[in-house]
Parts: C-alpha cells; sequence; structure tokens
C-alpha cells in the first residue's frame, strides 16, 4: 500500500517541487529538517467527512537530523500534512498555470531518498516540503543547508546580509524581492539593488561570464569591457544559427543594446537597422545586418 501511495504522491507533489526553490528561505523557515529513504515514514489520512480530510505524515526513522530546533517528539508521531484541494489551493492550478507532474517508477530493489522540512506551528509541527526527486545531489543540498545554519547564528543584520550574499553567490543563484525589501526595510539598503563587496563582485562577475545574465545589472557598470565581450561574443553566436532555427530578433538586441550601452528605442541610423531584424527579411539580409551590427558594437567605445 506505501509504495502504491508514495507513487501518487510523487505525481501530485511534483507539480509543486518542478519549482525552483530557495533552499535557504525553506531552511530558516522549518524547524525540523531531517534526511531519510523512503521505508522511514508512511503518509496517511483520517477523513473527515465526505468532503474534507486530515493528512499527516508519520516518521519512525531517519538518516540524519539536519536541523532540529522544534523540541517537540516527531518519531511515530501523526504530523499534520497540508494537501492541495483540502487544506490549501495552489494558484498554478486554480489558474491553469501549473504544469503536469510525471510520478516516476519506484523501484522495489532501490533505495530512495528525501528531505523532510517541518514548521513548528503551536507546539506542533507540519510538513512544510518533501524533496525526493531521485536525480537530486544530496549531498550538495545537505551541505548548503548546513551552510544555512551557519547564517542563523549571525549576530548582526550586517553579517547575516554578507554571508547571504556569499551563499546566494556560491550558489550561483540570487536572493528573491523579499530579501530585498527587507534590507531595504531595516535601511540596510538605499535601493533595490544589491551592494556587494569587492570580492563578492569578482565571484558575481565569474558567475556572469559564465553565463548566469541575471547578475548583469549587479556587475556591468564595475566591469563594462567583460560585459562588452561577453555580449559581442553572444552575437557571434547568432551567425552560426541554421536557416531553418529560430532567430530571436529580442534576444539579439538586448545583447547589441548591453555591449552597446544603447537602448531599444535608438533612433539612429544603427538603430534603425537593428530594428530591421524584426521585419520579414532573408537570411542572407539578416547576417547582413547581425555582422554590421557586431562590427559597430567593436568599435563602440
Amino acid at each position: 500500500m506505501k509504495k502504491i501511495f508514495f507513487a501518487l504522491f510523487i505525481l501530485i507533489q511534483s507539480v509543486i517541487h518542478s519549482q525552483n526553490i530557495d533552499l535557504r528561505n525553506l531552511t530558516m523557515n522549518s524547524n525540523l529538517i531531517l534526511f531519510v529513504e523512503s521505508s522511514d515514514f508512511d503518509y496517511g489520512n483520517k477523513y473527515i467527512n465526505d468532503h474534507s480530510k486530515a493528512g499527516f505524515i508519520k516518521v519512525n526513522n531517519y538518516e540524519e537530523i539536519l536541523k532540529n530546533d522544534s523540541n517537540i517528539k516527531f518519531i511515530d508521531k501523526e504530523i499534520f500534512c497540508p494537501q492541495s484541494e483540502n487544506d490549501y489551493y495552489d494558484s498554478n492550478m486554480i489558474n491553469g498555470g501549473g504544469c503536469m507532474g510525471i510520478a516516476e517508477s519506484i523501484d522495489s530493489n532501490r533505495k530512495y531518498y528525501g528531505i523532510l522540512f517541518f514548521k513548528k506551528e503551536k507546539k506542533k509541527l507540519t510538513l512544510l516540503a518533501h524533496l525526493f526527486k531521485s536525480d537530486f545531489d544530496w549531498k550538495n543540498i545537505i551541505e548548503k543547508i548546513k551552510k544555512v545554519k551557519e547564517i542563523e547564528k549571525s549576530k548582526s543584520p550586517e553579517e547575516r546580509y554578507e554571508k547571504s550574499i556569499d551563499y546566494y553567490l556560491k550558489c550561483k543563484d540570487l536572493p528573491n524581492s523579499d530579501f530585498i525589501n527587507y534590507y531595504r526595510q531595516v535601511k540596510f539598503l538605499k535601493s533595490d539593488t544589491l551592494v556587494l563587496t569587492e570580492k563578492q563582485l569578482i565571484l558575481a562577475k565569474d558567475n556572469f561570464l559564465e553565463g548566469n545574465e541575471r547578475y548583469y545589472e549587479l556587475i556591468s557598470k564595475k566591469f563594462p569591457e567583460e560585459v562588452k565581450q561577453f555580449y559581442i561574443n553572444k552575437m557571434k553566436g547568432f551567425l552560426n544559427q541554421n536557416e531553418d532555427e529560430y532567430f530571436s530578433s529580442y534576444d539579439f538586441s538586448e545583447a547589441y543594446e548591453r555591449a552597446t550601452n544603447t537602448n531599444f528605442m535608438d533612433d539612429s541610423v544603427i538603430g534603425k537597422l537593428k530594428g530591421k531584424l524584426s521585419d520579414e527579411i532573408t537570411p542572407k539580409e539578416r547576417i547582413g545586418i547581425i555582422q554590421t551590427l557586431i562590427q559597430n558594437a567593436a568599435q563602440e567605445d
């Protein structure tokens, strides 16, 4: 019965966990985190009436306690497990924005691992999240959780901010708007732009040059030449496209604008030439325009 239910749970929950998760926030919002094997726990339901039920998870063992500041006994206890369409309604599913999850096939001869995140609410634990995909790098995820625990020990907002930025950069990620809004609220940040140390800026630049363009706003003024060359190289990549490949005039134009520090509404001769890329033109004409724009970008100071 457990294997059938577990497969069903993967099918349902993959809709939720197919989205990117901010592991820092998830760790900080959890009071108990367990690294488990699939035989260490069971899911179940208690039916209240014909239209609602109380879901629970019962943990009977664990591989490792990654965090525990709950002071609540959890072994062999029925812990509340919120369920979609019973305890909450996922907005993506209601509004048609969700993606279809595909259940993983379960091999009875194989061990499956996961991480359970619990939140303490009114002296009781509630399941907050369950990571379980078989292709997850568990060692890497556990190391990240332990690094977040070190951030939680910070003695000041300044230290917490700096360590958090270090964490995100090493994970090749960026904090979300809630993080920025909080540090603006406490007057640590003066704008929506993150403040980085010299060492952090170099790491952000390295992440950018590896292809993570989310760092553009942070590093473009500090490293203009590296940014310019990155986008010139990106523009050159469009010359290697086959004629039957989709050409994104938006992506090319953005690369040109960032390489030359111009904007979309460029009314110059070269700007009007760039605008022709969105028109119906032949591949030969497109290549000619791209070559001209690359040459112009390389000559820009």
